[in-house]
């Protein structure tokens, strides 16, 4: 039966990686990539000669039909992401999910799992995270401060991905929309009010919502690794204070 493995590549320390990776990638007849150039230097780092097909969120429809007929043929196939975890902020899942759909149990769908910015990043936090809410990467513009609020009224921790060029951005709105009162952020309807933790509707009242435990890590396992915790003001300050600290990737924890 030929096989689909899910395959969790580092985040950025090479090391980071499983003999188990390192065997199906060398085993199997393809590689799909989301970058073929970012993949090649790992598989070259541990002597990897299979080879790569490109696979990545611009890919169209031909493509994945193409990918497919690979596994109508009996190839076994190995799909990887820049860093971490397929599925996890990319096209992998639309794959595995057109697979499923085509070959059912004709084809196998395994997961080979490793490192995951999300997992990382929570591991070090020092937040509890036995619930959390993994939002990805925030909307570019429309949407946007929706997004956010959503992140201020959460009931548990949530976590984002943001880029270099979007950070600080990120965390001035985060901060601008948590200094509002909970009645302007609260819808008007009646039967929306008991959504929103800890308010209740009193309008001589207005209650500040107060992020206090937000971390922020950039370059995760990477020679730059940086964690930034306490306040949003102190964490912002010390970003914008270094043209180094902005940038990389970043993963931001919002606590409750």
């Amino acid at each position: 039966m030929p096989t689909l493995y899910i395959v969790a590549t580092p985040i950025g320390n090479l090391e980071d990686i499983s003999m188990r990776a390192i065997r199906i990638l060398s085993e199997v007849d393809f590689v799909l990539c989301e970058d073929t150039r970012v993949t090649r230097n790992l598989l070259n780092h541990y002597k990897i000669e299979t080879g790569t097909i490109s696979y990545h969120q611009h890919s169209n429809e031909h493509k994945v039909e193409e990918l497919l007929n690979l596994l109508d043929q009996g190839k076994n196939l190995a799909l990887v992401t820049d860093a971490g975890t397929p599925g996890i902020s990319d096209p992998g899942g639309k794959l595995v999910a057109a697979a499923i759909e085509r070959f059912g149990d004709d084809v196998k769908v395994e997961s080979v799992p490793g490192p995951s910015a999300v997992t990382a990043a929570l591991s070090i936090s020092g937040i509890a995270a036995d619930k959390f809410v993994f939002l990805g990467f925030p909307p570019h513009k429309k949407g946007r401060q929706t997004f956010i609020k959503k992140i201020i009224e959460s009931e548990y921790p949530v976590v984002v991905y943001e880029s270099k060029h979007r950070i600080i951005k990120f965390l001035e709105e985060l901060q601008e929309l948590s200094n509002k009162t909970a009645e302007e952020l609260i819808p008007e309807e009646e039967e929306m009010v008991g959504k929103f933790r800890g308010y209740k509707k009193n309008k001589t009242e207005e209650k500040k919502i107060n992020l206090t435990s937000i971390v922020v890590c950039r370059e995760l396992s990477k020679m730059f690794e940086t964690v930034y915790r306490g306040d949003l003001d102190n964490i912002i300050e010390k970003i914008k204070a270094s043209d180094n600290d902005q940038k990389g990737e970043f993963v931001v924890i919002v606590g409750k």
